[in-house]
């Protein structure tokens, strides 16, 4: 697969909009999350026994914050863009 589709909640592709975030950067920041995701898989393999329904169901805000600390470097590249 070399090709997804996401569906934003109107609100998020609202503010993306708004904020005027470009297609590359948005596309730097999704295969940056997806390769941290599935680097985390690799090293927590009982996380891939929950169903994908529950991946988030209380929060995504522990899977963000760590992204940001593993990517700490690439975030404040991406934010130079």
């Amino acid at each position: 697969m070399d090709k997804i589709t996401v569906r934003l909640p109107k609100v998020i592709a609202t503010q993306l909009e708004t904020e005027l975030i470009n297609q590359e950067e948005l596309n730097t920041f999704l295969i940056t999350a997806v390769k941290v995701w599935l680097m985390r898989r690799e090293r927590f393999p009982d996380e891939t026994q929950r169903p994908w329904s529950e991946a988030f169901q209380e929060s995504a805000v522990a899977f963000v914050d760590q992204l940001i600390d593993e990517n700490r470097v690439l975030f404040e590249e991406l934010a130079q863009l």
